[in-house]
Parts: C-alpha cells; structure tokens; sequence
C-alpha cells in the first residue's frame, strides 16, 4: 500500500511538471515573464506585489519606455479580496479559488491563463496560496519563484519549513521596519541557514513601508527577465548595426 501511494504521487507530480515545462517555455517565447510568490498568510504577499508593479512602472517611466503590461493570478482559497486591490492598481487580475485545495497546480494555472483572454504580458505575477509546505512541491510553469518571510513570523520557519527555502530563487524578508522592535529575529543565523539549503539563493531585506530594499529586488526581477525572454531587435538597430560593417 505504501509503495503504491508513492508511484501515485510521482505520477501525479510527473504530469504537473510536463505540463508546466510546456507552459514555462510558451511564455517565454511570448516574452512574457512568470513569476511565483509563495508565503505563509499575512506575509505581505499582495502588498510586495503592488510594491513591484510600483517600482516597474517608475523604471519604465524614468528611461521614457511604455508602462510594462502587467499581470496578477491571484490564488485563494475564497474571496477575491486581493484580486480586487489588484485590479484597482490598474493591473489586470485573475481570481483563483482553490475550493481549500492549499497549493496551485498546472491545471490551476492554465485555466486562470486562459481567462485574461489573450492579453499580451511582459511580467505575469502568481500570488501562491499562503502555505509554506504544499506549494513547495508544485510546479507552477515559473521561469522565477520567490518566498515571502516577514519578521513578525520569526527567522526560525527556515527551520520548520525547510523544502520552501530550497525550491525558491529569492527569500524576501518582508516588514523589515519591524525589526529595531524584535530582537529576537536573528537575520544572520535565517541567512546561513537558508544559503545552506540553497547555496543559489538571493536574499532581499524589504520594508513596503519604508521603501528598503525594493529597488534591489525590482533590478534583480529585471535582470533575471532579460536572461530569459528572447531578445527582440528593432529593425533600425539592425540596419544601424550594418551600416557600422
């Protein structure tokens, strides 16, 4: 019986990930961007994310470039409270009730897709379900996965919770503001051992309040989009670039 509910699972697993390798690669060749955020609740989640769209706006503006085309799938369990402060960002949202189901799979995500109706996206956001054990195990066809840890939830969930700290590309530590009045969250001791389960991840320290640590994360999406989409040359450029030879 055991061995049998373990080849259930790795076929279970299997087929979610074929599925989102096909979807991760579409993306890319639409040159849309997609990135995961997991968190435990009241992490700060949707407020990271209205930071993010915030400070890509802001960047697009100041090189005088169009304001990038956002996208929000908000998963939930029931409501669409998030969605909503999405939506009156001005960034167009998918509600995604998961009926209690506490991750996101590929069949999830491609029907919430679907839904925006073929709207074409530089930046696809995923807010995960608020869990820091299931979504860990689900690949969700994102080219860029980070967590969310703020510090009212203490540096020592990187121990409870190991399997989330290994999978992601970035832990974010959210409401940094908070920490001249909590001593006891040990950043140091939350970065060792977090860099020892995942010696590749990047560590950002943030505050929406403040503004610290925001732009650093905003470059870092940045950079990490412009490693994965396809470039596009302009045809000037092409011609600029021959005329040089």
């Amino acid at each position: 019986m055991e061995r049998r509910m373990l080849e259930v699972k790795r076929s279970v697993l299997a087929g979610n990930d074929e599925a989102a390798e096909a979807f991760r690669e579409k993306r890319r060749e639409e040159r849309t961007f997609f990135v995961d955020v997991m968190a435990s609740p009241g992490a700060g989640k949707t407020t990271l994310l209205l930071s993010l769209v915030e400070g890509l706006r802001a960047r697009a503006d100041r090189a005088g470039l169009p304001a990038p085309k956002l996208g929000v799938i908000e998963a939930d369990l029931e409501s669409d409270v998030d969605a909503r402060k999405i939506k009156e960002a001005g960034v167009a949202s998918v509600e995604l009730n998961t009926r209690g189901v506490c991750h996101v799979e590929m069949g999830m995500v491609e029907r919430a897709f679907e839904a925006f109706g073929g709207i074409p996206f530089e930046w696809l956001f995923l807010e995960n379900i608020g869990n820091l054990v299931c979504p860990a195990e689900f690949d969700t066809g994102a080219h860029c996965r980070i967590m969310l840890l703020s510090v009212p939830e203490g540096w020592d969930k990187v121990v409870k919770y190991p399997p989330m700290f290994a999978v992601v590309d970035a832990l974010v530590v959210t409401k940094s503001d908070y920490l001249p009045s909590n001593p006891d969250f040990d950043l140091a001791a939350l970065e060792e051992c977090a860099c020892a389960l995942n010696p590749r991840l990047e560590v950002f320290v943030t505050s929406a309040r403040t503004g610290e640590g925001l732009g650093e994360l905003v470059s870092w999406l940045e950079r990490r989009r412009a490693a994965c989409v396809p470039l596009v040359v302009r045809s000037s450029t092409v011609g600029a670039f021959r005329a040089a030879l």
